[in-house]
């Protein structure tokens, strides 16, 4: 063998051996930084959602990266957690021993909900503040606007009634009431079933709650056809629906290690390859969304006509299209290969900001509620300029950011 040839493969060698120092080190711990950096990833997003100020942000935040929005990744990702922490107390002292815990969880969840609630209620009596960017909810397509809280004539203990059954509530915080109610109600029910050993019929059960939601739906309808909780949120996150896809983030996070060890198969390594291929798929398809708000920047492999045909069948938000499921799970997994590939790197250039937004996300939902009220008391949303609008963001996200990691109010907003 020449010199020459020697010298090159050392040198593969030392570059395949960098390449493998940048893979995340999974010790076994609970607490995931990769599942907390893509919680924290979601932030942006939901910012890109609630404050609709046309900016940079929106070329990510506005369904760019796939037919997925923040509700769909939080929740599953929400479920993840929920399998992975109350899992190992499940494995470890069994399902007595998890249902303290979990009816803990819940209450906090649902308490935190109610109190806020009730101070959006309450500012409603100061004269100085408009609050309509939180008490009512206006639709771009009937155009209409809606009250989200009773008259302040209805009296005290109509407006307790309506706010303890979660029927009333800023819009921006529904996915939350929608949480709680799937902790509650579903969480229990997954653990049971997994303490004996059936996790198929769970599943089953799931997916035909989904597919007889799905299909009593009336075309175009646009709100879902059972409520069966009564609540707000179920207008756009009907949990007959939307239980589905938490079922199987919490069955994921319970059976992590058994996924993990699947995709370093055969069979798994091709289930991650059709992966990244039907994400970019996703992705273009994407980017043939004809939004006015982008101009000419999008593709027009397929005609806006076409689009809106595919997209209102398989991948509406409200009733959870299996397009969008399909796509949300393949871009998790997507994004999870390569945060878990290039972990180093991403790491040292993202993660001191996403990590700590991640693992407060909850203080962050609460938080931006009042960041809403605030900007929408100013003059700057009427200004209606790009650039304007992208430092907005940009503000918005860098002090959420500083509250949490100067843990302010820590030990009043649950986090």
């Amino acid at each position: 063998m020449s010199a020459s040839s020697t010298m090159l493969e050392q040198e593969m060698a030392n570059k395949e051996e960098g390449t493998q120092s940048w893979v995340y080190t999974d010790t076994g711990a609970t607490r995931d930084l990769r599942l907390d950096f893509l919680r924290g990833f979601v932030i942006p997003l939901l910012f890109a959602s609630h404050f609709e100020y046309f900016s940079a942000l929106m070329f990510v935040g506005w369904e760019r990266a796939g037919i997925v929005s923040t509700a769909e990744i939080f929740v599953i990702l929400a479920g993840v957690v929920v399998g992975m922490v109350f899992g190992k107390k499940l494995k470890k002292d069994g399902l007595a021993a998890v249902m303290p815990s979990l009816m803990d969880r819940s209450v906090k969840l649902y308490l935190t909900n109610v109190m806020l609630i009730l101070i959006i209620a309450g500012i409603r009596y100061l004269p100085e503040i408009d609050s309509t960017i939180i008490t009512t909810f206006h639709s771009p397509f009937s155009g209409k606007t809606f009250p989200l809280f009773p008259s302040m004539e209805s009296g005290f203990f109509n407006l307790m009634s309506q706010a303890l059954l979660l029927r009333i509530g800023p819009h921006q915080f529904q996915i939350i009431g929608m949480y709680v109610a799937m902790f509650v109600l579903v969480t229990p029910f997954i653990f049971f079933m997994i303490s004996r050993k059936r996790v198929a019929l769970l599943l089953g059960i799931s997916w035909v709650i989904y597919l007889i939601n799905f299909g009593a739906h009336e075309p175009n309808s646009g709100s879902p056809a059972f409520r069966p909780t009564g609540a707000q949120f179920e207008y756009a996150f009907p949990i007959l629906a939307w239980q589905m896809i938490y079922v199987h983030g919490v069955v994921a996070g319970y059976f992590k290690k058994e996924i993990l060890e699947f995709f370093s198969t055969q069979q798994g390594k091709l289930v991650m390859y059709a992966s990244f291929a039907l994400t970019f798929a996703f992705f273009i398809l994407t980017w043939n969304n004809p939004l006015k708000e982008f101009g000419s920047a999008h593709f027009s492999m397929i005609s806006p006509d076409t689009f809106h045909s595919i997209y209102g069948q398989y991948f509406q938000k409200y009733k959870l299209g299996p397009g969008r499921v399909l796509n949300a799970f393949v871009l998790l997994i997507t994004m999870y290969a390569i945060l878990t590939r290039f972990w180093v790197p991403i790491n040292k250039a993202l993660g001191w900001f996403f990590i700590p937004l991640g693992q407060a996300s909850l203080y962050v939902f609460f938080v931006h509620i009042f960041f809403l009220l605030i900007l929408a008391n100013t003059p700057l949303p009427a200004m209606n300029d790009f650039w304007i609008n992208t430092a907005i963001h940009a503000g918005l996200l860098f002090t959420a950011w500083a509250m949490v990691r100067t843990r302010f109010l820590f030990k009043i907003i649950p986090n």
